[in-house]
This record gives structure tokens, sequence and C-alpha cells, in this order.
């Protein structure tokens, strides 16, 4: 059986009337995590509980069905099953398979957790259809764990010199996974105003999280946690340093833009290894790429000889499973 698969502002399947993290309104669409790039009102979502419960009220889909990780669903003559991104909390690969074969769409990916030897499972699937937000080879991130060994190092000597650091990360889903990793050196948190209802939704999302207040001009003993956009309410704490903290710390025009003091390569997406990883695991024998350096990933994989193309080159592009 031949099935499609469309690139029409957003991954689409016509034949199962599925799309893939649309970037528009749809009537029935997979919602792979929380972040306002990736959550739209459709008439009715597939998502996990824990996306569910982060997004915005403004974004949040009219109709849903809640599906948890390694949960089966029949979809018309397919299966479906939700499988752990590692991206964040709630984020979701979608497996779908359908008479012998199976198709594979990470989401905003990450292999690699934190503070634990886990690894992200990736299934093995015929086709994969991967997003590449970090898909240059100049994108190797070192060690996570070490990583964040030292950005607590940085934090400690900032406040045994009084001086509050300031870790400026994404509100939703690296500012709450920022303080989980950090909470075991003793440190308390001070999170400017857009990232506050993000923490509050975190907890009540099922992942508790250390102490901290709202950041009021006064931060005195805490690592203060910003958004980049949140830099004119850190100018008023006086003495500070910031740290940006992204996997675009690797490329240096992009981090000079956020004219943060230093820089930390701690990714909640996959580097250029660990895509080409994600590609290994699945066995796939073509891939498509989404999302970021499309090209230039696919490239890369043509040259080890792996069929492989950008979906979003192409405005109708049809794949025979």
């Amino acid at each position: 059986m031949t099935r499609h698969v469309v690139w029409d502002r957003g991954v689409s399947l016509p034949g199962h009337r599925l799309w893939l993290d649309p970037l528009v309104v749809r009537s029935f669409a997979f919602i792979s995590h929380a972040h306002t790039d990736h959550a739209r009102r459709h008439r009715e979502a597939l998502l996990t509980p824990q996306t569910l419960a982060l997004i915005d009220e403004s974004r949040r889909p009219r109709g849903w069905r809640m599906l948890g990780y390694d949960e089966p669903m029949r979809r018309d003559r397919a299966t479906v099953t939700l499988l752990s991104a590692g991206h964040m909390l709630g984020s979701a690969q979608l497996l779908l398979e359908h008479d012998g074969t199976s198709l594979l769409y990470t989401g905003d990916i990450k292999l690699r957790v934190p503070g634990t030897r886990k690894q992200t499972h990736v299934p093995k699937a015929h086709v994969l259809i991967v997003e590449t937000t970090y898909g240059r080879p100049h994108f190797r991130f070192g060690d996570p764990d070490a990583t964040i060994e030292a950005i607590a190092m940085w934090c400690r000597r900032a406040l045994d010199s009084r001086v509050a650091p300031v870790l400026l990360c994404h509100a939703l889903g690296k500012t709450e996974e920022m303080m989980l990793a950090l909470a075991p050196y003793g440190f308390e948190f001070a999170l400017e105003k857009r990232c506050v209802p993000c923490a509050q939704a975190y907890a009540g999302a099922g992942r508790p999280l250390p102490e901290w207040i709202e950041l009021d001009g006064d931060a005195r003993g805490r690592v203060v946690i910003a958004p980049p956009a949140g830099k004119d309410e850190v100018r008023r704490l006086g003495r500070y340093r910031t740290a940006l903290v992204s996997g675009w710390a690797k490329d240096a025009e992009f981090a000079r833009l956020f004219g943060a003091d230093t820089t930390f390569d701690l990714s909640d997406h996959c580097d250029f290894d660990e895509l080409m990883d994600v590609v290994e695991r699945s066995g796939a024998d073509q891939v498509y790429t989404v999302h970021g350096y499309t090209e230039d990933f696919a490239r890369s994989l043509r040259k080890r000889g792996i069929r492989a193309s950008a979906l979003e080159a192409t405005e109708q592009l049809q794949l025979a499973l």
C-alpha cells in the first residue's frame, strides 16, 4: 500500500487524516510538546497529558485525545504509539505502524538525559521524519553532566563574590529542568516574571520544583533564571553576570546577539552526532528532515549512503511506504 506524506505548513499523513505539529489549525493533529511554536487550537489534538497541562489556555486545542507513553492507539487501520522524546516534560515521538510498515516522527528530541544514565529510546522504523535544529557538524555539545557542573561552579563563584548569576533560558522547559539539575548543588532560585506561570504549570503537571521566588529586583543569594527577552528586569539587579544556556552557544554570531557574559552549550535538542545516532538507531532506509538545518543534515546523510531529503524543501512530497 502506498501512503503519502505531504508538507503543507506542517507534516501531513493524509492516508490517516493526521497532521504532525502543523503550523496552522487543523481538524486532527499530533502536538509533540507544549512550546508555542508547536501548539495550536486544533479542532482535536493527540498529545500526552503533561503536554496538555503545559499548553497555555490561548493555544490549547478545542478537543483532545490524551495518550500516555507506550500505550498503543488504533487510528483507522493503523496503530499509533507515543514514546518519550526527552526534550521536555510530556514531549513525545509518534510511531505509526500499518500493514507491516512503520513511520517514526521524532518531534523535538534529545537523547542524553542529564543526571542519569538513561537515554531516550528510538524505536526501529522504515521511514524516519526527524527534527534537525542543530543539523550542522559544528553543533557538537559537551557532556551534559559536566556542563551542568560547570554552570554550578560559575553560579557559586558569582554568589561568593556577591554578584547575581543570571541564567538566560527559555521560560518553559529549559528553566524548570535547569532548576532541577542545579538543586543538588544547594541553590535557591529567583524567576523572572515570564518564567513564573511556566514553573507553576510544570509543578501542576506533575514535576515538583525546588524552592523559588519571583524576581522583584532583589535576588540576594539566589540564582536568577530569565528568558533572553527578560533582561530589562535583570538590569535592576545592580551587580550581575549573565550566561546563555543553549545549544546556540556553539554559534558565535548567534550567541553574540544575546549579549551574555558567557555561554554554556547545554541544549534540550540533539546535537549533530546525536542526530546521526537517532538515524542509526531507527534503522530507517528513508529519512526526511524538518525544522532547522534540514538540507544540511540531509546532505550529510546522503554522503553516508542514506536516502535523505529535506521534507520542507518540497511542497508536495509523496513517499511510498
